[in-house]
């Protein structure tokens, strides 16, 4: 006869049994949501470090293409400061030239071929003042009259007086009643080839360009 003891101790084994089979089930299944929580977790992640990567990637991308344009601004504007510098240079160089050519006798050829050059002027009646540089004044002025007259002007219409702007060489020819004037400075021939200077130069800047690239 099974005892009330015995009945309690089998009691005990099958809600044992019962329990772990119970707490088996919900081991069981916490696993599968751990495991499954655990992918999601890492698909989530992955996701996340790949945003972050992209995010990162396309920064540095904007990064880089920030600095290139800045860098060929710079460059552009190195370039350009570089030009003008040269330009200057180059005016500056040639203005020294022409003070000691004008103080050759090649410069009172290059004045008597130039008066020759100049058409018309014997045909006024005005009276025409010459600009002229000090120097000429005080120098050359009784040769450039008389290249004048040789050129046809009567020699009672000529003036002359010193420019007050620079003008580096050669004159400057003014009709004082229709105030017309004749510009034949050497600063104004140096301007007027100012911008031919620059194309030169700026296609040996592109020449230098090239072969350092190279």
């Amino acid at each position: 006869m099974v005892t009330i003891e015995q009945k309690l101790t089998l009691f005990s084994k099958l809600l044992n049994q019962d329990i772990k089979e119970e707490m088996d089930e919900k081991f069981i299944q916490l696993e599968r949501e751990y495991e499954q929580r655990i992918a999601e977790s890492k698909f989530n992640a992955d996701q996340e470090a790949n945003e972050i990567v992209e995010q990162a990637r396309k920064r540095a991308e904007i990064k880089k293409v920030e600095l290139m344009s800045r860098g060929r601004l710079a460059s552009k504007k190195e370039m350009m400061q570089v030009k003008e510098e040269m330009v200057e240079q180059f005016i500056s160089t040639l203005q020294e030239k022409v003070k000691i050519f004008t103080q050759t006798a090649a410069y009172l050829t290059y004045l008597e071929n130039m008066i020759k050059s100049l058409n018309g002027l014997s045909e006024s009646s005005n009276q025409l003042m010459i600009y002229l540089t000090s120097q000429d004044y005080e120098s050359n002025q009784k040769f450039i009259a008389k290249q004048l007259v040789s050129n046809g002007i009567d020699e009672d219409k000529l003036s002359f007086e010193i420019s007050k702007t620079p003008i580096l060489g050669g004159l400057i020819i003014v009709d004082t009643v229709y105030n017309t004037r004749i510009d034949m400075s050497m600063s104004t021939v140096i301007e007027e080839a100012k911008e031919s200077i620059i194309n030169r130069i700026i296609r040996a800047i592109g020449e230098v360009g090239e072969v350092v690239h190279d």
